[in-house]
């Protein structure tokens, strides 16, 4: 039975379900959200879920509360990030109430992340949220949050450039194994990758495209007959559209994953068949996550024998490509950036430009 998108969770009969084990070798099923109402349905319901299941001010159910008065209202990329960080402040510090925590729990928390500076400070920050949330609730007096004696650790910005070759040695990467077989999912992350890069796109955003515009989540990135329809998650308040005109290259990228999309799913049975909106699927038919797709791209990364890069680098490679094509402001189109100077910057960090010696 296919895995939900959380540690627990399954998903049967197109929904999903918290799993609880019960004495005797038995298991309770709680049903959670629909599949077809997308990943941040999914993420509501299972915070409610969690919070009806603890009670006060413990720490599941403070982070419970908090998924679902705060972390719900935020881009749907950021929800991913939040629930997975939360859950696990939720559960390394699950035998505390939100009133005994210091800071000596909260630095021995972090320290796991002591050599990840991005992780490390992205933890710090959803533990301050967190215990400010607390202090608005009244389950920690004002001013009183663990967190604030703890520094962050600051981090450089990236300046990874993927070239064409790496490029493409990553693709061959994801579409065979280290035992020169074809990987189960290598054409979908291949068609992944490279619409990725031609788009310029957040990993995030393009895992949630669909074959069509629905009509109750317009802003949903999804296929038109002119091109795809783009929106960052990040900058719902300030971002405006981007519909990515069709190319050849990207039309025949899209087209090679819809028809891999229904080629698995007529080799299914029809009770194992799964009817998804969703361009980019799993094995099992269902929607891709961030999280597999990032371990994808891992395995495709050190099959590939490349220099070590991130999903997120295509984004930059997309936008220093373009910026040589079209100029800065081609790719500050394509990355729906406030200014022109910010596009810029981003670019400069990422390629070296080039020039003639003075004489």
């Amino acid at each position: 039975m296919p895995k939900g998108p959380i540690k627990g969770t399954q998903i049967k009969d197109g929904r999903y379900y918290r799993v609880q084990s019960l004495p005797n070798n038995k298991k309770k099923w709680h049903p959670l959200s629909r599949v077809g109402e997308g990943l941040p349905a999914f993420y509501r319901s299972y915070a409610d879920h969690i919070g009806q299941a603890t009670a006060g001010d413990e720490l599941p159910h403070v982070v419970a509360e908090w998924q679902r008065d705060i972390m719900s209202k935020r881009a749907p990329k950021t929800q991913i990030d939040d629930l997975r960080r939360s859950n696990d402040v939720a559960t390394r510090l699950a035998d505390f109430r939100a009133s005994e925590v210091e800071t000596p729990d909260c630095y021995e928390f972090l320290k796991a992340y002591e050599h990840q500076p991005r992780t490390y400070d992205a933890y710090r920050s959803i533990l301050f949220n967190i215990f400010q949330y607390c202090e608005l609730r009244g389950w920690r007096k004002a001013g009183s949050s663990p967190v604030n004696a703890i520094p962050t650790k600051g981090y450089k910005p990236r300046d990874r450039y993927i070239t064409d070759s790496e490029l493409r040695r990553i693709k061959v990467g994801a579409l065979y194994s280290a035992n020169g077989r074809r990987t189960p999912t290598g054409i979908t992350m291949v068609c992944l990758i490279e619409t990725l890069y031609l788009t310029g796109a957040d990993v995030g955003v393009l895992v949630r495209l669909l074959e069509q515009r629905d009509p109750m989540r317009p802003n949903e990135p999804h296929l038109r007959p002119d091109g795809i329809f783009l929106r960052r998650s990040k900058t719902d308040g300030t971002s405006v559209p981007v519909i990515v005109e069709w190319t050849p290259r990207l039309k025949a990228a899209i087209a090679r994953q819809l028809a891999n999309k229904r080629e698995r799913n007529e080799a299914r049975s029809k009770a194992k068949r799964v009817a998804t909106s969703y361009v980019f699927t799993k094995m099992n038919g269902q929607p891709m996550n961030y999280d597999a797709a990032s371990e994808a791209w891992s395995d495709a990364v050190k099959r590939s024998g490349v220099l070590p890069c991130m999903m997120r680098d295509l984004r930059a490679k997309a936008a220093t490509d373009k910026d040589e094509r079209d100029g800065i402001k081609g790719a500050n189109a394509l990355l729906d950036h406030t200014t022109e100077a910010q596009t810029a910057d981003y670019i400069r960090r990422k390629k070296a430009r080039r020039t003639t010696a003075v004489r």
